[in-house]
């Protein structure tokens, strides 16, 4: 099979760390954009910690796409201008928000390149400057004017996983949820993915689903890949990303698994270790 777009999640697939875009990952991205290949970031962060990678690519200005917040906001990367968004109301984040507080866990809320908090802590601080964008502090973040593309939760594994249970049945057929990493819970448009979004960004490229691959990491990452004509999960995926998964890489993100992955199925490179 000729494969002609691929998709990457960044936090735990493409990036070492937070903020690290290997030198290996890099080159073989560069080689397999100037074969051809359109090349796709995933992700749930903001556009505001996409940015910066872009432009070590050098994507910024290329035709092509990036996928920002699960799904919920895609850019054109040619004039780096939104082209799709899709929003929820503070009215049908409520349930979520007011367990949240009960339950003591923090809420982080998106529209576009608005970041709010509703408290300025040292953990806000550091998400700030992991992501490179400001924080808008709202005592009450229900209270803003505009929609929401995005509600991440940031806590204690076992007091998301209660938060989601007592909350399922108030936010069915309004907002769904995912996981980007076992303390980090995100809420979208009920129907918005990474897998919706891929699905549409291909068509518009006129490139079939069979001829795309996806890489991913964890439970947000698996609409993409079972979307793509060949889903890979990374070395260090969650175990039921690789179940899901047509392959496990050998190596995990610090080791350049997206180049193992460029240099296996786009250049058909076959690993002799």
């Amino acid at each position: 099979m000729e494969y002609r777009m691929i998709f990457s999640d960044m936090d735990g697939t493409l990036l070492k760390g937070t903020s690290e875009l290997t030198d290996g990952n890099r080159k073989s991205i560069c080689r397999a954009v100037a074969a051809g290949v359109d090349f796709v970031i995933c992700t749930g962060r903001g556009i505001y910690g996409v940015e910066r990678f872009l432009q070590q690519l050098n994507l910024i200005g290329t035709k092509g796409f990036v996928i920002c917040q699960n799904g919920a906001a895609v850019y054109d990367l040619h004039t780096m201008e939104m082209v799709q968004k899709h929003t929820f109301s503070a009215q049908e984040l409520e349930p979520v928000v007011t367990a949240a507080r009960r339950l003591g866990i923090a809420v982080y809320l998106y529209d576009d390149r608005t970041f709010l908090a509703e408290a300025d802590t040292d953990e806000v601080r550091r998400y700030c400057n992991i992501m490179h964008t400001d924080m808008r502090i709202l005592e009450d973040g229900l209270t803003y004017a505009g929609r929401f593309t995005k509600c991440l939760l940031s806590g204690a594994n076992d007091r998301l996983v209660r938060l989601r249970a007592e909350t399922a049945e108030a936010v069915m057929g309004k907002l769904d949820s995912f996981y980007s990493s076992p303390t980090y819970l995100e809420f979208v448009k009920t129907g918005i993915n990474k897998g919706r979004a891929l699905l549409e960004t291909a068509a518009i490229a006129g490139v079939s689903p069979k001829q795309v691959i996806a890489i991913g990491d964890s439970e947000n990452d698996l609409s993409m890949l079972r979307a793509a004509g060949l889903g890979i999960a990374v070395a260090n995926a969650q175990e039921d990303v690789k179940q899901a998964a047509d392959f496990v890489t050998r190596m995990d993100c610090t080791q350049d698994a997206v180049a193992e992955v460029i240099e296996t199925f786009i250049f058909k490179k076959e690993d002799t270790k």
